[in-house]
Parts: C-alpha cells; sequence; structure tokens
C-alpha cells in the first residue's frame, strides 16, 4: 500500500506492481514453462521465449502468453479480475472456460466464479492510467474511486450512513499528497472527514 514498483523477472521480463500487489517467482525459470503468481495489479511487459510458455496464475485463473505487454488487475475488492491485452495475444483460462484475447481487448472473471466475460474494446488508456502516473475515472461511483484512493494513499475509508450516488469522470495525479488530495475530494462535493490522519469518514 502506497507504493508502486518495477520488478525484473530473471529472464528479462519487466513487471509493474501497482499499490497493494505482489508477485512470486523463482529465482531462475529453469523448466518448460515460466510461472509466476499474483495478488492486486499488475502490468507484464514479457520477455519472448518461445520454447518457455509464460503464465501468470492468480486464484483460479491463469493468463498464459509466449511474448506481450498486458495488464491484470484481481484486487479482492474488486467484483472481478480483469486481464487486458495491450500487445500480442493472451489465453485466459478459468476452470473449463478460456478466452483468447487480441490488444484493445478484456476478460473480466468474478471472484470464484467459472465465468468469462469478454470485453471486444476497452480504454486501454484509462486502464494503465495507474503505470503512468495518474487515476483515470469514467462515470465511476464513489465506493470505486475511493477503493483506488485508498491503495495509493494507504487510508482507510468508511461510510456514515448512505453511500453517495454521485458519479465522477476525470483524472487525479498520483503526485499530488493527501492535503491536496483532500482538497479536490471537497471540490468534488463529498462531505468527509479525516480521523487521526489514516481514517477517512464519508458522510451522504
Amino acid at each position: 500500500r502506497g507504493g508502486q514498483f518495477k520488478v525484473t523477472l530473471p529472464d528479462g521480463t519487466g513487471v509493474w506492481l501497482n499499490a497493494a500487489s505482489s508477485i512470486s517467482y523463482p529465482t531462475a525459470f529453469t523448466g518448460k514453462e515460466r510461472t509466476v503468481s499474483i495478488t492486486g495489479e499488475v502490468y507484464f511487459e514479457v520477455a519472448a521465449s518461445a520454447g518457455q510458455p509464460f503464465t501468470v496464475k492468480v486464484n483460479n485463473m491463469e493468463v498464459l502468453v509466449l511474448g506481450t505487454h498486458f495488464n491484470i488487475n484481481a484486487y479482492a475488492d474488486e467484483t472481478s479480475m480483469n486481464t487486458t491485452l495491450l500487445e500480442g495475444a493472451v489465453l485466459v483460462r478459468n476452470g473449463s472456460r478460456h478466452q483468447l484475447l487480441g490488444p484493445g481487448q478484456q476478460t473480466r472473471v468474478p471472484h470464484g466464479s467459472e465465468e468469462i466475460t469478454f470485453v471486444k474494446q476497452v480504454d486501454v488508456n484509462s486502464i494503465m492510467a495507474w503505470k503512468n502516473g495518474y487515476f483515470s475515472f469514467e462515470d465511476a461511483d464513489i465506493p470505486t474511486v475511493m477503493r483506488q484512493l485508498s491503495r495509493w494513499y494507504n487510508i482507510e475509508v468508511t461510510y456514515a450512513g448512505k453511500v453517495p450516488e454521485e458519479k465522477f469522470t476525470g483524472e487525479i495525479g498520483k503526485s499530488l499528497t493527501q492535503e491536496q488530495l483532500l482538497k479536490v475530494l471537497a471540490q468534488a462535493k463529498i462531505q468527509l472527514k479525516v480521523e487521526e490522519g489514516k481514517r477517512i469518514i464519508i458522510y451522504p
């Protein structure tokens, strides 16, 4: 929480981890496959290696690839695990179901489900905003906005009463301090109170 990191795997694959995310991988890829496990949100630029397919595991879902650029958002507090392809091709496998993705396409797998929803075209720039230094919201509700902000600023968000129903569209730079962020939220007419620096209470 509160950070963003880049890791280079033993095969040269570049991995960017969003806040509150993790990756587990071997010290060397010695077998017939390259397999890693993740939590949270991770962007991959996989080094090509035709003889060693690359597999990402997250819960019961697997993403299989030879060499490509893709993003996986699998935070436990989001409604689904979303895999978005930027370049190349990947196969998303979930139980007995599978879906091949081309650039700009996405799969959504609800947590604990074998369903796969295919989205033919998504806004890749919005999805990759976290890696490029900002938050991007398109008609997002307050819980969606606050889940992202809470990971980056390492804050706890609670709601006093009914959750406000407003929707938000726009961008917020990740370089803002917490104090500057609170001013942005106040300008957006979000009623809130800060307790002990790291706890935000949102009011109807």
